[in-house]
């Protein structure tokens, strides 16, 4: 375990954000902290020009009375908000989890929605909350693998995969939309029929519909913490992949390589194939993958439109 110094600070410039996931357009966006506690090696927000050092968070502590102004001074309240596009809301630190209820809370009350990403665990008071309002809230749970290795090499500060399937079940026994977002997918780790068919066989069980999915984006800050935090091998035989990519614009990155298409199209069919074996509908995140017909795997699209969509645009995958 390293030590993680809490920062806290005072925001100063406006809150609701328009994140830069065309999934998420016209939706504005929260983040309770500047960097997280989990620091992901995949993680490309590590890698943000006022991103603090690994180890060091900064709470934005006013963040409820300053949302509480911005939206008195709003003539139209938006309705949703998202949480967690470059951080975590669910960062097991009591004050950040203290800040992140504050929000939620006033959000809800004010009969805003909200979604929210995280490889967190969701404290009951969050579960309280949520019950009473289940129509209010869009879960999206991140997790990529149940294996033991692969937690400790790219996620040894999240909450562990099994407390993350416990949130699931907690979720959808409240009546909350419950997702989950198989992100970053990584070649020659994650992306085995066996291990992937144990995930979703899990998600099954869990009571899960609907998984979003997408291949690990390579950006240079990622080259370099892989570099860094992973033993040699390892980081040499995922990052020998993207070599000979093209760097190209993805979301706002201008310096990113994808995994070669064609590699990408087998990781999707294979996932699809499975997760159809056991009844859970798959997505494709369209942000991640711009060269291949655009998916929708935002949190607010129907089942109906979902399936027009899939019908439509992945034969490419069947």
């Amino acid at each position: 375990m390293y030590s993680v110094k809490l920062i806290k600070e005072r925001r100063k410039s406006n809150i609701l954000k328009p994140p830069a996931f065309d999934c998420l357009k016209g939706t504005p966006a929260i983040n309770i902290t500047r960097g997280c506690f989990h620091s992901c090696v995949y993680c490309y927000a590590r890698g943000f020009t006022d991103a603090p050092p690994r180890g060091e968070v900064h709470l934005y502590e006013n963040l409820p009375e300053m949302l509480e102004r911005e939206l008195a001074r709003k003539r139209r309240l938006p309705s949703w908000v998202s949480f967690s596009t470059a951080s975590d809301a669910f960062q097991d630190m009591d004050e950040i989890l203290n800040t992140t209820y504050a929000v939620m809370n006033l959000l809800i009350e004010r009969g805003i929605g909200i979604s929210f990403l995280t490889k967190g665990f969701i404290p009951s008071e969050f579960l309280e909350l949520f019950r009473r309002y289940p129509r209010a809230i869009k879960a999206r749970i991140g997790l990529v693998s149940l294996n033991e290795d692969y937690i400790r090499l790219f996620e040894p500060f999240s909450t562990h995969p099994i407390k993350r399937l416990l949130n699931i079940r907690n979720l959808i026994n409240a009546g909350v939309d419950t997702a989950v977002r198989i992100d970053p997918v990584i070649s020659a780790i994650t992306d085995s029929k066996d291990s992937m068919e144990h995930l979703i066989k899990r998600l099954k069980v869990a009571g899960v519909i609907n998984i979003s999915v997408s291949s690990l984006v390579m950006r240079p800050s990622i080259m370099s913490q892989f570099i860094t935090e992973l033993p040699f091998k390892i980081a040499k035989e995922i990052l020998r992949l993207y070599n000979n990519q093209p760097w190209q614009r993805v979301i706002t990155s201008a310096k990113t390589r994808l995994l070669p298409q064609a590699m990408r199209i087998a990781q999707y069919r294979s996932i699809k194939n499975i997760a159809n074996q056991y009844g859970i509908d798959c997505h494709i995140c369209g942000c991640k993958n711009p060269d291949l017909p655009w998916e929708f795997c935002n949190p607010w699209i129907s089942e109906k439109d979902a399936l027009n969509i899939n019908n439509r645009q992945f034969s490419l995958f069947a």
